[in-house]
């Protein structure tokens, strides 16, 4: 079997997004400018992390999945039976061989969280986007965005 590992994470994305960034990279910055191009694709690769963006919906489920091989992707999302909304492929490199979760928030004097480890430095990585249709109010809780990362050597 070729799966390493990962993790279900329930989250918060402030301003729309998260990171996955290299763990020994203390000079992790976000691009601060948002183009077309990342708005379609939503994500975008920095030397050494990926920037991954979100709908305006603080809740989402952050699922992080690594893998020593590729692996095919599942048509639907298995907590609800809905399918992907969207689908994309990224490379991501990450020097240490580990990688952690961020975001906007971080105030740059904590570490980052949760850590995994990958098998390479550079990786590919299949990002799926399930969101909610309905109506997403601030003030009623709703089932959350569900957003799965596959990682595996690329």
């Amino acid at each position: 079997m070729t799966y390493r590992g990962g993790a279900a994470l329930s989250w918060q994305s402030d301003f729309s997004q998260f990171y996955l960034v290299d763990s020994n990279d203390p000079r992790f910055e976000a691009p601060v400018s948002i183009t077309e191009e990342m708005q379609r694709k939503r994500w975008q690769r920095l030397s050494t992390g990926l920037v991954v963006y979100t709908r305006d919906w603080l809740m989402q489920v952050i699922e992080i999945r690594i893998f020593a091989a590729p692996q095919a992707a599942d048509p639907v999302e298995w907590r609800t039976g809905r399918a992907w909304v969207q689908t994309e492929i990224a490379k991501a490199a990450f020097p240490s061989h580990m990688f952690a979760l961020s975001s906007p928030s971080k105030a740059g004097l904590e570490h980052y969280g949760p850590i995994f480890r990958t098998d390479a430095s550079e990786m590919t990585v299949r990002l799926q986007w399930m969101e909610q249709t309905e109506r997403h109010d601030d003030g009623v809780a709703g089932p959350p965005d569900v957003i799965r990362l596959d990682l595996w050597p690329a």
